[in-house]
């Protein structure tokens, strides 16, 4: 199976099962207000997908900033997806779960996630603790984290693809179509989830890289915190709609600013060795030769077993 016809078979299964559960007003919380372009991605693929429901979004907010009012109780929560569900990122799963305690009562979608435990204490805490929420769905995007969830979770749980493939199909074939300009990409993380492994790949020449703006400070960005804090002074000219547009801001401006980035960083390339699941999703559907590089415990493998082990452009390094 082609790139395209990969994107296309997981954009429907993704929109067969959301696309019914959203049957009401949402908000969508827990956006990625930073500068991880592969939740990014997600983020782009949440908002076309939100484009095809016929109901409005009322509210929307960042990883660690969620609201503490209390919601009617016919408005959905959709909290946003990526790899965060569990104890390798603490903090930001620790903010989902803070952030939806005033609302245990709403339906809540956690959207495609990767769960990750390390501590099987911590693990049963939040799973007693999600219990007290009836109506809660956790998304998982692998076969492992299903099955995971479904052991050890007692909420509604569900298998869906990765929500960047919902990304614009028609934005993405500007850059597909481009001529790559360079060879070959390492794209190497250089977090937590590095896999502790000597990268010996069957290449002369290659550049290493993890995205960008995780690597060096870009003049762009500088340019968008110094446009942030001068929101501030909304609050002096009697203006109650600063964190209104913070949010603006973050979805007009910076998700473009970091998805352009990302794209522009990985079509350049003809082929990418990537121990990042999101390079690997772009790049797959960017249609260039992808070689994946497992993270430290399992993500990327994980998610190639469950939907990729048949597209043409994306095999798994021996």
């Amino acid at each position: 199976m082609n790139h395209i016809e990969k994107k296309h078979q997981l954009e429907k299964i993704i929109e067969k099962i959301l696309l019914p559960m959203i049957d009401n007003d949402y908000v969508l919380y827990g956006l990625p207000y930073y500068n991880n372009i592969g939740d990014t991605l997600i983020w782009n693929g949440e908002l076309e997908l939100l484009k095809k429901v016929r109901h409005k979004c009322v509210g929307v907010c960042g990883w660690n900033s969620y609201p503490r009012t209390k919601l009617p109780k016919n408005i959905i929560i959709l909290v946003t997806g990526g790899g965060y569900f569990g104890d390798i990122w603490r903090y930001g799963w620790e903010s989902v779960l803070d952030g939806i305690e005033p609302n245990k009562d709403n339906r809540i979608i956690i959207l495609p996630n990767t769960i990750g435990y390390m501590n099987e204490k911590l693990r049963d805490t939040d799973a007693a603790y999600l219990a007290q929420f009836p109506n809660l769905t956790i998304c998982t995007r692998d076969n492992i984290s299903y099955q995971y969830a479904r052991q050890y979770f007692s909420n509604n749980t569900v298998l869906v693809p990765d929500m960047a493939f919902c990304m614009s199909e028609r934005f993405l074939n500007r850059w597909a179509n481009k001529k790559a300009s360079k060879g070959v990409l390492l794209f190497k993380r250089n977090d937590k989830e590095c896999p502790d492994i000597d990268f010996k790949i069957d290449e002369k020449e290659y550049d290493i890289h993890d995205w960008l703006p995780m690597e060096r400070d870009l003049p762009s960005e500088h340019y968008f915190k110094s446009v942030l804090r001068r929101l501030h002074y909304l609050k002096y000219l009697g203006a109650d709609t600063s964190v209104k547009a913070e949010d603006i801001l973050y979805k007009n401006y910076y998700r473009r600013l970091m998805t352009l980035l990302g794209v522009k960083q990985l079509s350049a390339y003809s082929k990418i060795y990537t121990t990042r699941l999101h390079a690997m999703i772009l790049g797959l559907m960017l249609g260039r030769d992808i070689v994946m590089i497992d993270n430290n415990y399992g993500k990327l493998s994980s998610y190639y077993d469950t939907w990729l082990t048949d597209c043409d452009n994306v095999t798994v390094m021996k």
